[in-house]
């Protein structure tokens, strides 16, 4: 479901080079530095729809090539083993270069780690506890 929100469109609006497409507790929008950022806010939760609409919002932003993403996740938030599945598909990595997840919470670190070691996604893809680092990260795998 798709919302506007003044206040999370002000929040980005100094990285934000595209529209920021607003859905329920999540964010997408494409950064001056043509990374793809995905805001995912405290009780999101990604069932095997939510994630193919992401997926979906990624191609029209991404242009011709593949994109790099930016996952920033807050405290209690997480997704469903199918949209773990999904996500790791040849089918997303087709569409992205590398992806990198700012995750802060324990448990959910310790479920994504499960989500490297079981789904394997064919693509870089790597956890920070910093956004900084995690761009850094990106942009290194951009100019490879």
């Amino acid at each position: 479901m798709k919302t506007n929100s003044l206040m999370t469109e002000n929040k980005f609006e100094n990285i934000a080079s595209s529209e920021v497409f607003h859905f329920d507790k999540h964010d997408i929008f494409k950064r001056k530095d043509n990374i793809i950022q995905l805001q995912a806010y405290s009780g999101f939760y990604g069932d095997l729809s939510v994630g193919v609409n992401i997926v979906n919002t990624f191609k029209k932003l991404k242009g011709k090539e593949k994109c790099l993403i930016l996952i920033v996740v807050d405290d209690n938030a997480t997704m469903s083993k199918e949209n773990r599945e999904y996500i790791a598909s040849a089918e997303v990595s087709e569409l992205v270069k590398a992806d990198a997840f700012v995750i802060r919470s324990l448990s959910l670190k310790l479920l994504m780690n499960g989500y490297l070691r079981i789904n394997k996604p064919n693509r870089p893809t790597r956890f920070f506890n910093s956004e900084e680092n995690a761009v850094e990260w990106l942009k290194i795998i951009e100019a490879k």
